[in-house]
């Protein structure tokens, strides 16, 4: 069951792959192997990143699976799968097939938490802006 964690919104649900951790880092988006190979470039943003992609079994992830990735969130595919075995093996938080709260995509850049700790579903979470208190207007009478 999800939990309420202060500062953060559920988003979605799928297959928890592997029950390792809670991973706060940063969205992104990638669909094709170029996308791996640019994150590549830059080892040190791996960590920090959650990747965000199509499929299950988009083996083109596979070089991510042993830098310390912060994890991998897919539309389809299952535990079972290739990327489900190999990610597993790197213990890797992994949530298939999600299933969001609202809309059908989560945005590059989003702060997410993944709730990968414990039974056979994960939870993702999106940071929520901290609620400001809205200023008076200029000339606005004072009650």
């Amino acid at each position: 069951m999800a939990k309420v964690i202060p500062g953060y919104k559920l988003i979605g649900q799928g297959y928890n792959v592997v029950p390792v951790a809670k991973r706060t880092a940063t969205a992104k988006n990638v669909t094709a192997p170029k996308g791996v190979i640019a994150l590549l470039a830059e080892p040190q943003r791996l960590k920090d990143t959650i990747i965000i992609t199509p499929g299950g079994t988009t083996t083109f992830l596979a070089p991510l699976l042993y830098r310390d990735i912060g994890g991998i969130i897919t539309f389809a595919g299952a535990p079972e799968s290739h990327l489900g075995i190999v990610g597993r093996n790197f213990r890797v938080p992994i949530v298939m097939t999600i299933k969001l709260e609202e809309g059908d995509s989560i945005p590059d850049g989003t702060n997410l938490l993944m709730d990968c700790s414990e039974g056979k579903i994960g939870y993702v979470y999106a940071k929520v802006a901290p609620h400001q208190p809205e200023k008076s207007k200029p000339g606005a009478a004072l009650e």
